[in-house]
């Protein structure tokens, strides 16, 4: 790949990480580590593979041949803090105060 890049003529790089490449049983904020579906919900879907470590060598090998002008980090679904914001809406005194007719 960095052969590739190199043979192009380009200098600059500006980068799309998808975070979808990442193991979903590692990194958890994924469309497909959302918790509540059934297992093989999306076993027609080709899935990441790629640890934090790998990436952040991928990109560091990248550096070293061009100069990244930017970074787009996408498909971060963070499941936890959603359903985290879903119960605090409903606790007393943090969440929406009831009418107090009702």
């Amino acid at each position: 790949m960095l052969d590739w890049f190199q043979s192009t003529g380009a200098h600059r790089l500006a980068i799309h990480f998808d975070l979808d490449v990442l193991d979903p049983s590692l990194f958890r904020a994924l469309l497909f580590a959302q918790p509540g579906i059934p297992a093989d919900a999306f076993a027609d879907i080709a899935q990441g593979r790629l640890t934090m470590a790998q990436i952040v060598r991928l990109l560091d090998d990248v550096a070293t041949v061009a100069d990244v002008v930017g970074l787009g980090i996408t498909e971060h679904l963070p499941w936890d803090a959603v359903a985290l914001k879903t119960m605090l809406a409903k606790l007393p005194l943090l969440g929406s105060q009831k009418n107090s007719a009702e």
